[in-house]
C-alpha cells in the first residue's frame, strides 16, 4: 500500500487480523514496532502528518517473570550435573555469564591470585550451520569485563583448573575440543530433572542478577557485573562498581552461607 494511504484504521485491521492468526504475539509485536518506526521516518520525511500507528501498547510484550534458584537450589544442581560441568553452573549462577562467555573462557582468563575471571570471547555456534561454531568479540565493549568470583566458588574453580580444564580452553568436550553449547545445556537439563527445577541454563544468569541486587547492588553494579549496555546517560554510571566489585562477590557468598544451606558439598570442596 502506499504510505498515504495507511490510516490508523488500517492498522488497527492488519493489527487484529495478525493476534486472530497463527502468529507468536513477539513476532507481531515486533513487526508493530517496525511497522511504526517506518511511519515515524514518513513523517521526519514530511510524507505524512501524522503516524497512523496509534495502537497503545501493541508494540511492547509482556515477558514472563523467569524463575530464580535459591543458594540451596543452586548447590543442588552442583551436586546433580556431570563433575566437569559443576564450575560452569556455579560461575553461571553466582557470576552472571553466558552459556556463550562459559564457552568462550580460556585458562589464561581465571586469575587465582585475584580471584577474578575475565570475559574476552564469546563462543558462537550459529543454528544454521552447527558446523561453524567460533569465537567472537562480545556484541558490545560493556561485555568484556572482568568479574570478581565469589570466595565460596573459588574452591571449585581450582579443582575444576586440576582436574577437568584443558590446555587452553576452561571448558572442553570429552574430545578436547571446545565446549558445545548443547552438551551443557543437556547436562544442565538431565541435572534440573534430578533435582525437580523448572528453568533454563539462561535463569542461572538471571538468578545471579537477582542474588547480587539482594545484596545491596545498584544499577551501575548489576550492568558491570553482567556485562550490560543501554543508552549512554546509564552508561556514565559503570565506573560505580570498580571499586565495589569483590565487595559484591563477598557478599555473595555470605548469602550463600545464610543458615548454612548453600555451602558448597564438603566432598566437592575438601579436594582443593
Amino acid at each position: 500500500m502506499p504510505l498515504r494511504t495507511v490510516s490508523p484504521a488500517t492498522v488497527r485491521h492488519w493489527h487484529a487480523a495478525a493476534l486472530r492468526g497463527d502468529g507468536g504475539r513477539t513476532s507481531i509485536s515486533q513487526s508493530y514496532r517496525f511497522l511504526r518506526m517506518v511511519m515515524n521516518t514518513a513523517v521526519r520525511d514530511g510524507i505524512l502528518g501524522r503516524n497512523p500507528c496509534q495502537i497503545p501498547g501493541a508494540g511492547t510484550v509482556k515477558s514472563v517473570e523467569r524463575p530464580v534458584a535459591t543458594p540451596a537450589e543452586v548447590v543442588a544442581l552442583v551436586e546433580a550435573i556431570t563433575p566437569c560441568y559443576r564450575t560452569a553452573v556455579l560461575i553461571a549462577a553466582w557470576c552472571g555469564l553466558r552459556r556463550g562467555e562459559i564457552g568462550g573462557l580460556r585458562v589464561t582468563d581465571v586469575d587465582l591470585t585475584n580471584h577474578t575471571i575475565t570475559v574476552r570471547k564469546n563462543r558462537v555456534e550459529p543454528l544454521h550451520a552447527p558446523g561453524r561454531a567460533h569465537d567472537k568479540d562480545p556484541k558490545s565493549e560493556a561485555g568484556k569485563r572482568t568479574i570478581t568470583i565469589p570466595p565460596h566458588v573459588m574452591p571449585l574453580v581450582r579443582l575444576h583448573l586440576d582436574e577437568y580444564a584443558g590446555k587452553e580452553r576452561l571448558f572442553v568436550s570429552r574430545d578436547g575440543g571446545p565446549l558445545r553449547g548443547n552438551t551443557l545445556y543437556q547436562a544442565f537439563v538431565r541435572a534440573r530433572g534430578k533435582v525437580g527445577i523448572d528453568m533454563t541454563f539462561h535463569d542461572l544468569r538471571h538468578t545471579g542478577q537477582t542474588l547480587a541486587a539482594q545484596t545491596g547492588a545498584t544499577l551501575a553494579d548489576l550492568m558491570k557485573r553482567l556485562g550490560h549496555s543501554t543508552m549512554a546517560a546509564a552508561r556514565r554510571y559503570l565506573h560505580a562498581v570498580d571499586g565495589r566489585d569483590r565487595e559484591i562477590a563477598n557478599a555473595l557468598s555470605d548469602l550463600a552461607a545464610h543458615g548454612d544451606v548453600a555451602r558448597l558439598p564438603r566432598h566437592i570442596t575438601m579436594r582443593s
